[in-house]
């Protein structure tokens, strides 16, 4: 296969070429940055008219939903909308009704993974009191829960700092401290309008800082990772702890005053904060201080959202076009950021044997991004099953429109 007449984001700049795709190794097989390029009559010939090509994103933070929860996603429908959003890796998170906590739960999500064509889907298992021990060990990647959330499991700190010691994987935390939580709905009726003040600020904090405690002075194998972080003191602390953590599209793009017109569209653990907040979080983005971004897509349907209030939005296929439209004009700076946090450091970070690259030799998994392109996002036309988006009449420039994995197109608007 042959990308011509392609911008390509190459040595972290961006150049004129093409790129051969070996379509049965799955590796691109060389790139040109030269105006023409030859090729045998038997290629096939992608001509890309000067749209940009990016190595494809990985996204660490997904609730695929799907078994007992396939009313709001299917492992089909979400990779679907993660290949839509330029995504060609994605992780699973674990807390479902029957969560992923032994053996045999996890075998059944990595046998229906491994069916999926369009996105690789790799399972995080469940940090709590009922984890099988041999996954602590054996499975390198882990989910905990410092404050309840969807599914109502909860980790202690301590385990956390056990599985630093006794695993080489990952461990994605949730930050929230639960006794504050609980302390907060003594207080406040668990309304949409105190959700923000139930589960506060110091909520984050104080998560934080126990973890920290209970984890600085071991030994550890493993890697810690912060999740959807929303507060620029916490990105202060964890930055002086060389601590690997994230921000999502929502708690960078929306804020607690854009619940008046989203309702409940709106409600997501951690909450929306402050404008003057989310102000803070962008100029971080946009200072490199920020080194991952997780979508935290969690899809409920929309009767779900009104009648039961649940908290979680969808966001693969809106990540990246949020992140283009703000970025406009997309400088090579501002391009650089974006593939730092969405394709090479979620790679370094789980130990990804591929590095985010364009390169001969590497695997083709590449992104073409059409930075011209204008479109609305209309909730009915999302892949992702729930039909509906916080973004839902947002006009943004700068769309994935092909997703190649290993080779293979996975998604195309060309």
């Amino acid at each position: 296969m042959l990308l011509k007449n392609a911008s390509i984001w190459y040595q972290e700049q961006i150049h004129h070429g093409h790129v051969v795709v070996n379509e049965v190794t799955g590796l691109i097989e060389r790139i040109s940055l030269s105006k023409t390029f030859g090729i045998s009559s038997e290629d096939s010939v992608i001509d890309l008219k000067g749209k940009l090509i990016i190595p494809s994103l990985v996204d660490i933070h997904c609730h695929l939903r799907d078994f007992e929860e396939s009313h709001k996603e299917t492992y089909e429908t979400g990779a679907l909308a993660a290949a839509a959003g330029g995504f060609t890796t994605i992780f699973d998170m674990p807390n479902k009704i029957n969560p992923i906590n032994s053996s045999k739960s996890l075998k059944k999500v990595v046998e229906k993974a491994d069916l999926i064509q369009s996105c690789e889907i790799i399972p995080y298992i469940l940090l709590n009191r009922d984890t099988e021990a041999s996954l602590i060990s054996n499975h390198p990647y882990a989910k905990a829960y410092l404050g309840k959330t969807t599914g109502n499991y909860i980790t202690d700190v301590s385990d956390v700092a056990i599985f630093l010691t006794q695993s080489s994987g990952v461990i994605a935390v949730h930050c929230e401290d639960n006794n504050r939580i609980n302390s907060n709905l003594k207080k406040f009726h668990p309304t949409l309008e105190n959700h923000g003040k139930i589960r506060d600020s110091q909520t984050e904090l104080l998560a934080i800082e126990n973890l920290l405690e209970a984890t600085e002075d071991i030994v550890t194998k493993g890697k810690l990772h912060i999740a959807h972080v929303t507060l620029l003191k916490s990105i202060n602390i964890l930055h002086s702890k060389a601590i690997s953590f994230e921000v999502t599209p929502h708690h960078l793009f929306l804020n607690n005053g854009d619940l008046s017109q989203l309702g409940v569209k709106g409600k997501m653990n951690p909450p929306l904060r402050s404008k003057l907040e989310q102000k803070k979080m962008l100029e971080a983005f946009l200072q490199n201080q920020i080194p991952l971004i997780g979508t935290d897509h969690a899809p409920h349907t929309i009767q779900e959202k009104e009648d039961l209030e649940l908290a979680g939005v969808p966001g693969l296929e809106t990540c990246l076009p949020l992140l283009l439209d703000h970025c406009k004009p997309l400088d090579v700076r501002k391009l650089n950021i974006i593939i730092q946090v969405l394709a090479i450091n979620p790679r370094a970070l789980m130990n990804l044997s591929e590095k985010g690259i364009i390169a001969a030799n590497e695997p083709a998994n590449l992104t073409v991004i059409d930075r011209k392109k204008i479109k609305v996002v209309r909730g009915e036309d999302l892949k992702t099953k729930c039909k509906w988006s916080p973004w839902e009449g947002y006009e943004l420039q700068g769309w994935p429109v092909l997703t190649i994995r290993k080779g293979k197109v996975t998604y195309s608007e060309l």
